[in-house]
């Protein structure tokens, strides 16, 4: 059964589109409260403290990348469901939105009785779980490379910690790029090797602060491509 009154999270930059769904919402869901932010920085203000059952999140916007606030959404909202939306889709970010557990993957322009249709059966699934949800789970099998990967393509200037078991690894980004790195005694690209083959643990994002030196200079496309290399490698000698 439904939830009375769940949530919609609109994020979405283009009023035509945020309009055309705000409308077929309120005509064919009226039971449903929709939230729509036009920016990320607008997002995160207005979603502090709901409890909100789906994110509807355009990918390219103003001020940053809405696989991005995805990420963070996941965290600080386990049971809330998500569907991505983007009018320029690349095989990269379906790829990750499917890593993050979003229920589908849409091209825009819309085709609106069959985005009503995938809006209800997404509270429909909300309403099953008993807020328990399964977004937060099948973050929990995004693995490391699929975080950097994600924090590159967006552009981020961020640290972000992995802790897994008894060990822990930072990677420090710059504008989208991979400049530092440590896990334990490793440093630069082989504390990037050492992460990525860690199989479970937690993910902690920290701003930067203070200066940092550059460990690491090749591009991160190379470098995430050369550590899977090395990951099978290890695996095929393990095996």
């Amino acid at each position: 059964m439904v939830p009375k009154h769940p949530i919609i999270f609109l994020l979405e930059d283009c009023p035509t589109t945020g309009l055309l769904i705000e409308r077929a919402v309120m005509h064919e869901m009226p039971n449903v409260r929709l939230l729509w932010a036009l920016s990320v920085e607008e997002a995160k203000a207005r979603a502090e403290g709901l409890l909100i059952d789906l994110f509807i999140v355009d990918i390219n916007l103003p001020d940053g990348n809405g696989l991005d606030f995805m990420w963070k959404m996941a965290v600080e909202h386990p049971s809330a469901r998500a569907i991505v939306m983007t009018s320029s889709p690349l095989p990269e970010h379906a790829a990750l939105t499917a890593a993050l557990g979003a229920l589908h993957f849409l091209e825009k322009p819309l085709h609106i009785p069959t985005f009503i249709d995938q809006l209800r059966s997404a509270l429909d699934l909300v309403s099953i779980d008993d807020g328990k949800g399964d977004f937060h789970a099948i973050l929990k099998n995004v693995t490391p490379s699929d975080i950097l990967q994600l924090k590159c393509l967006t552009n981020a200037t961020t640290v972000v910690e992995f802790v897994s078991e008894q060990h822990v690894g930072r990677v420090r980004f710059e504008d989208g790029e991979i400049v530092d790195a440590s896990a334990g005694a490793l440093q630069g690209v082989e504390a990037v090797y050492e992460i990525i083959g860690w199989k479970r643990g937690q993910v902690i994002e920290h701003p930067c602060v203070g200066f940092a030196r550059r460990t690491i200079e090749c591009s991160w496309e190379s470098l995430l491509m050369d550590a899977a290399q090395r990951l099978d490698e290890r695996r095929s000698a393990a095996a």
